[in-house]
């Protein structure tokens, strides 16, 4: 997907008050909004978020957090259709006070008595989530007249099941992971109609993994499960529940893998399309009869003489199936009774 437009929106967040903007001008003119707007050219979106309000209310963020992620779809914007991302900030501290702008009025109301009708027409389904401070990722396709035709938004589950590093392996302990890069990646526990659960035999290398990879840029967490899924593994997917993220700091290439978990049912077969390498490591989808049996599997083997990023795949992926088991367990329960 080709995003046209990365743009920012700051929500200022004052105990049981938060603040909107009455846009005066411009797209979206007489509608209540957040401040925000592009992110220029060698500006990264937590500058472009703290520029903007500067710009439009008069205050200077100094505390903030992002709480969400959304791409617009389709969106008439200026004559064109185009595909932005949002990326959503609270702010909740700052410098000065309030005040108008050319673009906008600032105005503070209740967080129980947000006026939905007079916002726009996507705030309603994802701002609920931000405000009881959940991360947000949504989706919204138009119908080329700002229409939202189709849509989907999910809090993304932000609890960690699993932290592992290099001294976890027997290998000398690294310390400081806080300059190393930052990758991102999405997996899935694949369970099918009957709950056997789908892992990826990695065959030149001795491991499993689940199927799943990086986020590539512009892409949301969900897109990118089901993408990858549909490369390793060659199934559409029902995402069923976000289950929370492993964090791996791998040394030998100083990077902070972050993997964000979600329980997925296969649905249509589409065929696998695996990469050059995922060919050369011999990837084979293979079906486990149910969650116990594959756990089994993993738990017997041994990491000691596995390459360096075997060792992470299995302590991971054992993580992350006995995070799923106690779900697939109930589901298994609620089908026999």
């Amino acid at each position: 997907m080709k995003i046209d437009r990365n743009t920012t929106l700051m929500i200022l967040r004052d105990g049981d008050r938060i603040l909107f903007g009455l846009k005066k001008r411009g797209f979206g003119k007489g509608k209540l909004v957040g401040v925000g707007g592009k992110v220029d050219a060698n500006e990264t979106v937590e500058e472009a978020a703290i520029r903007e309000t500067e710009e439009e209310i008069g205050v200077k963020v100094t505390k903030m957090q992002k709480m969400g992620e959304l791409i617009f779809d389709n969106l008439l914007y200026r004559d064109k259709l185009e595909c932005h991302k949002m990326h959503i900030f609270i702010g909740t501290e700052w410098e000065g006070e309030p005040s108008s702008s050319d673009e906008i009025n600032p105005v503070w109301y209740d967080v129980h008595e947000i006026p939905y009708d007079k916002l726009w027409e996507d705030d309603q389904y994802w701002m609920p989530y931000i405000l009881i401070g959940e991360f947000v990722q949504g989706y919204f396709h138009f119908d080329g007249n700002n229409k939202i035709d189709s849509h989907w938004v999910e809090a993304v589950n932000d609890f960690v099941i699993d932290e592992l590093a290099d001294e976890h392996f027997g290998l000398p302990e690294v310390g400081d992971y806080s300059d190393f890069d930052e990758r991102l990646a999405a997996r899935a526990v694949l369970i099918d109609d009957d709950n056997r659960v789908a892992l990826i035999n990695s065959t030149n290398r001795g491991c499993y993994k689940l199927p799943g990879g990086g986020v590539d840029s512009g892409e949301l967490i969900r897109e990118a499960l089901e993408r990858e899924v549909a490369e390793e593994a060659g199934y559409t997917v029902d995402v069923l529940k976000s289950l929370g993220k492993t964090v791996e700091h791998r040394g030998k290439f100083k990077q902070n893998n972050v993997s964000y978990l979600y329980l997925c049912r296969a649905k249509d077969f589409i065929g696998n399309s695996p990469m050059e390498d995922e060919i050369e490591d011999g990837f084979e989808l293979e079906w486990f009869d149910d969650i116990d049996d594959a756990i089994a599997t993993l738990e017997v083997l041994d990491t000691t003489n596995m390459i360096y990023q075997a060792k992470f795949f299995t302590e991971r992926e054992l993580s992350m199936l006995k995070a799923a088991r106690p779900i697939i367990r109930s589901m298994d329960a609620q089908t026999r009774y």
